[in-house]
């Protein structure tokens, strides 16, 4: 018997944990941790997943550091985030084209 291989389309509950890797059928992800997501967690996140359309953050950490000095993290097709249930240094960090940038 001969199957194919299952692609995915979302990945849910991604923590601090997360390798990285390439997972480019992926379009949907939810990231959830108890410690603060970092400039060089969404920077390896975009990496990993470079047609991500749909992004929710759970996270009620404040970030431990300051990221006007990083580089701009663009994600390019990435058309709805949820930052409902998430600290309000997430919801500055997407909201301020200075430090992510989304699709245009």
């Amino acid at each position: 018997m001969y199957s194919y291989p299952y692609i995915w389309t979302f990945y849910h509950n991604i923590t601090n944990h997360f390798r990285g890797g390439l997972f480019k059928s992926v379009r949907e992800i939810s990231l959830y941790d108890e410690h603060s997501f970092e400039h060089d967690f969404f920077l390896r996140i975009v990496q990993s997943f470079p047609f991500l359309t749909k992004l929710t953050i759970h996270n009620y950490e404040a970030q431990q550091n300051n990221h006007l000095e990083q580089s701009i993290i663009k994600y390019s097709y990435l058309l709805e985030i949820d930052l409902v249930k998430t600290h309000h240094d997430y919801i500055e960090q997407f909201l301020n084209n200075k430090k992510i940038c989304g699709h245009s």
